[in-house]
């Protein structure tokens, strides 16, 4: 598992004063790997413990964020659709999603779409976890919705 999380890690780029976002669903062992990125570019990082969807809405106002990792989460949110367009707005200009998923939800081709249709591009499945899907997106600025 320490090579799937060094190279999990090395999804993020070095931005000095990194703002990272984790939403999570008792993936806990990520949490370190995220606390690390963000202490070395001397970064912030905001947490959420995700119970239900409800849980998961965010109080950030828009372009907060270099990434936002949501993990297994997306399965439990029935309006997945509204979860990603108010995720999509807390994203800076050209920042990232990273979405993790447990392969055994069988709902890959569902987040692509959906990503997808709330204008995030540059959509990719990264095979690194044995049990879960590894989804990246980015958020292009003046693409799609424009924020």
């Amino acid at each position: 598992m320490n090579k799937e999380l060094t190279l999990f890690k090395d999804l993020f780029q070095p931005f000095p004063n990194i703002s990272i976002l984790h939403v999570n669903n008792k993936l806990d062992f990520l949490r370190p790997v995220i606390e690390e990125v963000t202490n070395s570019l001397e970064g912030k990082i905001n947490y959420i413990e995700f119970i239900d969807e409800k849980s998961a809405r965010l109080r950030a106002s828009a372009r907060d964020f270099e990434y936002i990792v949501l993990s297994n989460i997306l399965f439990f949110c029935p309006n997945k659709d509204k979860v990603l367009k108010m995720y999509y707005k807390a994203l800076e200009n050209s920042a990232n999603i990273i979405i993790l998923e447990k392969k055994s939800n069988d709902n890959l081709e569902e987040i692509k779409s959906l990503l997808d249709k709330t204008s995030f591009v540059a959509i990719n499945n990264i095979d690194l976890f044995e049990d879960y899907h590894l989804i990246t997106a980015k958020k292009l600025h003046m693409w799609g919705s424009g924020l």
